[in-house]
């Protein structure tokens, strides 16, 4: 039987450099073994991240005085804000009975794609490998991105909820062109509290990661 993943609810929004150190620092004390480490679900303050094969013109219109991070992850161009829900899953994935960099991701993808589906209503959910998220037919919701150090990830998951999807439009996302954005508000029409979708997830990730070594 697998470990129980631990996890973190961040209560406010938080400063993108502020988490990006506390991630470093989290996952130099896994590695180290000093710290079992955790999933942090947290909101962002505004800011646009760049990652490993992000491009300059993917800055279609001025940003204004919203941040820009340039760090190591995969992917490309994003934006997180307040009503999009980040997940940091800042463990060794091989203490939780993963076997591998992809079924982790999808263990996280699957937990996601059951409280969007489950909790949410948002329907015909399908994750895609190549476009790094979930997707309704032509839509984006959920994204992904991360860098690992030893079997321990930075960065990780963000699930438009409730924002604002306007940043999206300043930007290509995700180095897609034409890339459809959508939300939870979006396809539904309804307005979920970030923190309610973050326990939603909490407790099915606490309920699948038992039947990990089964899924293999």
């Amino acid at each position: 039987m697998a470990a129980e993943i631990p996890c973190r609810i961040f209560e406010k929004p938080c400063d993108y450099g502020e988490m990006l150190e506390f991630q470093e620092n989290l996952r130099n004390e896994v590695v180290t073994k000093k710290n079992e480490g955790c999933v942090l679900f947290l909101e962002h303050d505004p800011v646009y991240t760049s990652g490993l094969r992000g491009k300059e013109e993917d800055f279609i219109r001025p940003v204004g005085n919203i941040p820009v991070f340039n760090i190591r992850r995969g992917g490309e161009l994003t934006f997180h804000g307040p009503g999009q829900l980040v997940i940091y899953p800042i463990i060794d994935f091989r203490n939780y009975g993963f076997s591998s960099i992809k079924e982790f991701v999808l263990f996280f993808a699957n937990s996601i794609k059951s409280v969007l589906t489950d909790f949410c209503g948002v329907q015909n959910l399908k994750w895609h490998d190549e476009k790094a998220g979930l997707w309704i037919e032509d839509r984006k919701i959920a994204f992904t991105g991360m860098h690992f150090k030893k079997f321990v990830p930075i960065h990780g998951f963000s699930v438009n909820i409730s924002n604002d999807l306007s940043y999206f439009s300043k930007i290509v996302p995700c180095g897609i062109p034409d890339c459809i954005i959508t939300s939870v508000k979006e396809e539904t029409g309804k307005i979920f509290q970030v923190k309610d979708v973050a326990d939603k997830i909490v407790a099915a990730i606490k309920m699948f990661d038992n039947n990990v070594l089964c899924r293999r």
